[in-house]
């Protein structure tokens, strides 16, 4: 009996035995839906570096390596791509963009920043019209400094060229807003409003309002300005389709849109996109932590936006300002600035430090990762101390916060970034290249420039977890542009390409939570991929930033040909 049912045991595992690779042949040898091949195909995997084929079934990928492996995934059906040996990427992550604000239509007066003389803005702006979807005349463009440089008074000048209908100019940085006095009427701002959390009303010397609204003051007109209507959901969702367009064209597959507004009907223009099939980038939506709302009801509000089906749209991560900017004296600083402040001397807080620490502790518990906008040495100690309170809080131990832009850095604050876990986002472009950090000496002194700013390779080397991302539109969106000025920035250069390759694929798929689908190619992750028009690891550093994208695919699906 008992030799009998070991004999039909053995019999039942022969079979299973030569069941098994008769399987797994067999599923090998289904065709893909497409085939690249002859490329050069940086995959962003260690385990396998290189390969030269891929191939594509329901849009994730079923095969990375040699042309001859490929082979047997080509079927009648199959489209077979001949890369005649282009590079091919994974698709690249921007994780601190505006996707959708940046692309809005609204803007209709636009300023140039080189000009000297605010005066000259008249004739401009005299010709500007009122925007689409709202009864403000909207623009952007200039510099804070040449309106306070005037000798009359910034609302002066704008009243001399619009004075009948309310006005609202977006300076260069988005720190501040160029109002005239129809708006400030409209607003309800004189000489008795109060500076609100994280921001100024800069005033004339009588105490009226002089037209420029610093940091969160500029939020009021917008807010007024931007409120939703019928007209305006349809130019958001409009907007969202362009700044998927755009990023595709630069190989950008995933992405973090850095400031979502929920108030103004943001997220209907994403769940539009996306119920109708037309999301062409995975989007991490940033929903922003309005810093003139109440607390107790933002807080529960934002705690029940959570959402992540592990669609192409998440919402998963609060953006949230700890300071302002360092050119305009707001960013936060450890020691006073040097030169005449807006404000504080030590400059300001949208959200101070125990406000902050309630923030990251209550909505960490809600599941959000934070996204935190910290440019001075004082913001970035306030956020990391805030995140370090609420480490071992519910949510702390998994979550995945990051520092964004962190211009100033203190020594002591470099090694916390790996200790808590939290990434360094920043952005880096022509115009904080090592050639123009004399521009920030008369704020903070040529001491602190030198030991404290830009600590890209300082904080790569300490063990943080490195990304790069635009900011656009504030900075330039081409991510081989942000590549090339992490190769170019001598002492605090990232120490090669892999590294800055990796702070737009591997890393930022990590800090998006995204890493089992996305980051680098490999069999079982989504066919995220581009190609492009050159082998950047055969080029010049400095030659980088001419790279273009060829072809762009999201999903298994090419979504931009060049």
């Amino acid at each position: 009996m008992l030799s009998s049912m070991n004999g039909q045991y053995s019999l039942l595992m022969g079979a299973l035995m030569m069941l098994g690779p008769l399987t797994a042949c067999a599923t090998e040898r289904i065709p893909a839906d497409l085939v690249w091949r002859n490329g050069r195909i940086r995959t962003m995997n260690d385990a396998q570096p290189w390969a030269e084929s891929v191939a594509v079934r329901n849009g994730a990928i079923v095969f990375v390596g040699a042309n001859d492996g490929a082979a047997s995934y080509v079927g009648a059906s199959t489209r077979v791509l001949d890369l005649q040996g282009r590079v091919v990427l994974p698709g690249l992550h921007d994780v601190h963009q505006h996707t959708l604000e940046a692309h809005l239509p609204i803007i209709r007066c636009r300023l140039d920043p080189n000009v000297n003389d605010a005066e000259d803005y008249i004739r401009t702006v005299s010709k500007c019209s009122v925007s689409k979807g709202t009864s403000w005349v909207l623009g952007s463009g200039h510099r804070i400094s040449t309106l306070l440089a005037a000798s009359r008074t910034p609302r002066a000048i704008l009243d001399a060229a619009i004075p009948d209908r309310p006005v609202a100019i977006l300076e260069e940085t988005s720190h501040s807003t160029w109002v005239n006095s129809r708006a400030l009427q409209v607003l309800g701002i004189d000489a008795h409003t109060p500076d609100p959390p994280g921001g100024i009303v800069l005033r004339a010397a009588d105490g009226t309002p002089n037209g420029v609204l610093v940091d969160a003051a500029g939020e009021w007109p917008w807010d007024r300005a931007l409120a939703r209507s019928p007209e305006l959901d349809e130019i958001n969702y409009r907007a969202l389709l362009d700044g998927m367009a755009h990023d595709n064209e630069y190989g950008i597959t995933s992405a973090c849109d850095a400031r979502v507004y929920w108030g103004r009907g943001h997220l209907d223009a994403y769940r539009r996109a996306e119920e109708r099939g037309e999301m062409t980038v995975r989007m991490v939506l940033g929903l922003w932590a309005y810093p003139l709302k109440a607390d107790d009801a933002q807080l529960a509000a934002l705690s029940q936006m959570r959402r992540d089906d592990g669609g192409m749209v998440r919402q998963t991560q609060i953006k949230i300002y700890a300071d302002g900017l360092t050119q305009n004296t707001t960013a936060a600083l450890l020691e006073p600035y040097r030169s005449k402040t807006l404000g504080a001397p030590r400059g300001l807080n949208y959200f101070d430090g125990p406000r902050l620490a309630r923030y990251v502790r209550e909505l960490q518990a809600a599941g959000f990762d934070m996204h935190i906008h910290a440019i001075g040495d004082r913001g970035v100690r306030q956020a990391l101390d805030a995140i370090e309170a609420a480490r071992s809080l519910p949510g702390g131990t998994g979550a995945r916060h990051r520092l964004t832009h962190v211009e100033l850095v203190h020594p002591q604050d470099l090694p916390r970034f790996r200790a808590l876990g939290v990434f360094a986002d920043v952005q880096l472009s022509e115009e904080n290249d090592p050639a123009h950090l004399h521009e920030l000496e008369p704020f903070v002194g040529a001491d602190r420039i030198n030991e404290r700013a830009w600590r890209v390779r300082d904080l790569h080397d300490s063990g943080a977890i490195v990304t790069l991302s635009s900011d656009y539109d504030v900075w330039d969106l081409n991510p081989f542009a942000g590549m090339q000025h992490a190769l170019t920035r001598g002492a605090q250069a990232l120490p090669n390409l892999d590294a800055a390759l990796r702070a737009y694929t591997v890393n930022a798929a990590r800090l998006m939570r995204s890493e089992t689908r996305t980051g680098s190619l490999e069999v079982g992750k989504r066919a995220d991929m581009i190609v492009i028009d050159r082998d950047i690891y055969a080029i010049p550093a400095d030659q980088i930033a001419r790279t273009r994208v060829l072809r762009t695919m999201v999903d298994g699906r090419e979504v931009y040909v060049r």
